[in-house]
Parts: structure tokens; sequence; C-alpha cells
């Protein structure tokens, strides 16, 4: 079989998957309208979602894709004409642009009608004419491949350099993927949903203004929602109606996320629901293979994370640290090398907490944040200052108030304080048992 006839036989992308009997949506990749409109409104994510230097390419092909669908009658040709447009105006094209995009890839499109049955983004069948000896590629043919397989346009990614956009500055940023982890019980699922609740608002949320609400798809294989959520959501001071951009689906019945049906399944409900931000709490809950195994998050990658990040959608994945939390995420080497920024949640003292960027693709100002956890009047975080010396002295500021409440005498050398230290449960560094010392024989000298 010639290279020609085998790239034929192969989608330019996995088709989704069929998902289980008994969801409502499975029924998206078989057929009539709504195999249409899905189509329409993946190509429009991934428009949208496509980064300078290849939004031409990324726009031609969505419209020779979609071409094919108008041309077979399973979409109606202005709606697709005017997502589409939207699209390339929102992905930052002129409307000249836009406009000789579309005319092409429509055109193209409308030449090679799709047949029905097929999955999203199979390439048209093309007919390469048969010169002995010599293998030719048509004309067409050419065209297919280039709108599937588009290359940078150089000039424009030159000519078009943008800053990093955030949604919330430095924690998670526009179209990227982000790991948040802890050892268990510190409050990272109570810092997410505080957070997700603020950026579905495009409200305040630890001392940064949102530039505007963005849709947040919640997935939660850990919490209850009435002994859990409810609670906390009542504690920060939220109702009902302040949660219209939240979507939470409570321990969903969804495939697991290292394979092409679950993969296919969390775009479907991220198109259905319009979300530029998903959130899964926690990564490993939502996975079939092996924690420790590297394929498993390679496999990630491949059917979930690569397809969030071509759809131009954030995702912030939870986990659980491994026995020393200092030494990362629990499982194999490989979780931290599909993401573009990895945070440590660690705690200091009791309500304080220290975040700390471990990893990370992207220029990041400020790798260290303290956060403190206020309980009145309503449950929120709040940044108490950035960088490495807050959260040393909110350490050191936590012995020296449990040494003045025990009523430890003030002359006490190291070896008393350790042994004092070991009586209370409190733990302390060497550097910090040192500047409490000299704190502490400030005070005896004044």
């Amino acid at each position: 079989m010639s290279f020609l006839e085998q790239f034929r036989q192969q989608p330019a992308s996995a088709p989704p998957a069929v998902a289980p009997a008994g969801f409502a949506w499975h029924e998206f990749a078989t057929a009539g309208g709504d195999y249409g409109r899905t189509a329409l409104e993946r190509e429009a994510a991934m428009v949208r979602g496509t980064l300078p230097g290849g939004r031409n390419h990324a726009l031609n092909r969505a419209a020779f894709s979609i071409g094919q669908l108008v041309a077979d009658g399973r979409l109606d040709k202005a709606e697709a004409h005017r997502t589409l447009y939207d699209a390339g105006l929102s992905a930052g094209l002129t409307d000249q642009e836009v406009r000789r995009t579309l005319a092409s890839g429509f055109g193209g499109g409308a030449a090679k009608p799709r047949t029905h049955g097929g999955g999203l983004y199979l390439p048209p069948s093309a007919t390469v004419p048969a010169t002995p000896g010599v293998e030719e590629v048509a004309p067409d043919f050419a065209d297919e491949v280039r709108a599937h397989l588009p290359r940078l346009d150089w000039y424009d990614l030159f000519e078009r350099e943008d800053d990093q956009e955030w949604i919330v500055e430095p924690l998670i940023p526009v179209r990227r993927l982000v790991a948040l982890y802890s050892a268990p019980k510190v409050g990272k699922s109570l810092l997410m949903l505080e957070l997700a609740v603020h950026i579905s608002r495009g409200t305040s949320v630890l001392g940064t203004d949102l530039d505007r609400p963005r849709r947040v798809l919640y997935v939660d294989f850990e919490n209850d929602p009435r002994g859990d959520i409810l609670e906390r959501l009542r504690a920060m001071g939220f109702a009902a109606k302040d949660l219209d951009g939240l979507d939470y689906l409570s321990f969903p019945r969804l495939s697991a996320l290292d394979t092409a049906q679950g993969g296919a399944q969390l775009l479907a409900a991220v198109q259905v629901y319009g979300s530029e931000v998903v959130v899964v709490d926690t990564i490993s809950r939502a996975i079939s293979g092996e924690e420790n195994e590297n394929d498993t998050w390679l496999n990630f990658y491949r059917h979930t994370g690569r397809a969030l990040k071509a759809a131009g959608v954030a995702l912030v994945r939870l986990d659980h640290s491994g026995k020393d939390e200092t030494r990362g995420q629990r499982g194999g080497s490989a979780k931290s090398g599909d993401v573009d920024m990895v945070w440590r949640m660690s705690k200091v003292t009791e309500g304080t907490y220290r975040l700390d960027c471990e990893a990370a693709r992207l220029q990041v100002a400020e790798k260290t944040l303290v956060v403190h956890r206020d309980l009145t009047p309503v449950l929120r975080h709040r940044v108490d200052a950035q960088g490495r010396y807050a959260a040393w002295d909110a350490k050191v500021s936590e012995v020296l108030a449990a040494a003045e409440k025990a009523g430890v005498e003030l002359s006490a050398g190291r070896k008393r304080m350790r042994e004092w230290l070991r009586t209370t449960g409190l733990s302390a560094s060497d550097r910090v048992l040192t500047e409490v010392i000299r704190r502490r024989k400030g005070i005896e000298d004044d």
C-alpha cells in the first residue's frame, strides 16, 4: 500500500468514541443535525484557541471540514459561515482575512461532500491519478493535506507577538494545563472551589482583578455535593444565583480520561456547556491506567490534555503528593511533563498556606504565594504576602507565640526548645528555630 493510500485511511485526529449506553449525549457522534452542530462547535472552539502563527490555517481547515458537512446536507451554510466567521475574529484575524479564508475553505469542502457515518475529522477520499511508476499528488489532495496538517505561518507569528494571558495570575494562565497538588486535608479543593466561583463570575480573587467571567466545568470525583460543596459555598457567602457560570459535575459517569472515549466525552461536555476552564478533582480518580506508569500520563495528554489545549480550554487538575510531599506529585515522572505549570500547596501554620510553583513552561513573575484562610465574616482566601520570606516569617511567628503561651523561659537554647517542640506537635526547621531563639533573647535583653 502506498503512502498516499495509507494517509487517506487515517483520520486527521482520532474520531470521538461512542459513549456508553445511558449517556444522554452519546448520539453526538452518530448522525443528523446534532452531529453537524457538534462538529461545528468543536471546529469553532479550536479556531478560537489557536495561537498566532496558525490561525489562518486553522480556520481554513475548519471551513474545509464543515464545508463538507454543509454539502452533505448536515449543516445550514449560513449558520456554519456565521459561526466560523465569529471564531476567526475572536482568534484575532481581520475581517478580510476571515472572509478570504472561509471562501477558500468552504469552496474546497463543498467539492468533497463527506459521506454519512464517519466520525469527526475524517479526511475526504482523494483520487490520485495513476501514473505508471510515479506517484503524483493531485492538487485537490494537496489541499486536503494542508487543510488537515496546517503549518505555522511564520510571518503572522512574528508580527503578532502576544503577551501571556491570565485567568488568575500567577496561578492559572489562559489555554494552559496546570497541576495543583498537596498532601491530603490541606485544603486544595476548598481553595479551588473559591477560585472556580470567582472565575465563573469574573470577580476579584486573591487580590487579582479578573478581566471577565469564564464558564468553568468542575469535574468532581471526591466531594459530596450536600455534605461538602453546599456547606463550603454557604460559608463563602454564595447562593444559587451566584453560580450560573459554574457547571458542576458530581461523581460523573465519565470514561477514564486516559482513554480516547473519556477524552471525547469530556470535550463533548466542554462544547455543550461552553467551558473555558476545566477542573478535575482529583486526577487520580479520573484515569484507568496505573498511576505510577508513565504511559498513563502520556495517554492522558494524548486523549484529553492535547484536545483541551487545541480547543483553547484551560485545565486545572488537582492531585495528591506522595508520602514525602517535597518530592512532588504521586505517580510516574511523565505526570509533570505534560503540564505547563506545577503548583504545590503546603500548610505553614493553622490557617496559613504556601503555594510554590515548582515548574513552568512560561514566565511566572512570582513563584511563591503565601495565602491566609479567613473564616469570618465569610470563608475566603487572601494573599498575605508574596515571596518565600513571608512563609518563613509566619512560621517563626507561630513558634514564638506558642512558646510565649507555654511559658518557655526566654533564655532557652536550641536543645531546650527542641525538647519543648516535641511535646507540642509543632515542627520547625533549624533556620526557623535559630531566628526564634534570636528574637526571644532579644526580648530578654530588653
